[in-house]
């Protein structure tokens, strides 16, 4: 299995951030609350919010939905946080 960039490792840590301040300032759960309402798995949550995984798009989806906005919005606000010049990929 190939490793993780460093691009890859930033874009994920940056999702994360942007779903945990969506989570504190929008919604206004806890952590524990959001995992337990929408039937999450505590450990994954955990791992998404902080950059550790590369999370599925449903799984960012379920948290969308339970956070009470768009998916668009999620990725609008981490094109922003990662800045125009981003990309993925070296090519």
């Amino acid at each position: 299995m190939k490793q993780k960039t460093d691009k890859i490792r930033y874009f994920d840590k940056k999702l994360g951030e942007v779903i945990k301040s969506y989570r504190r300032t929008k919604a206004k759960y806890t952590f524990a609350k959001l995992a337990d309402d929408y039937d999450m798995d505590k450990g994954n949550l955990c791992r998404m919010e902080n950059g550790v995984i590369d999370s599925r798009i449903s799984n960012i989806w379920l948290v969308a939905e339970a956070l009470g906005v768009k998916l668009s919005d999620i990725f609008k606000t981490l094109e922003k946080e990662l800045g125009p010049d981003f990309k993925l990929s070296d090519k």
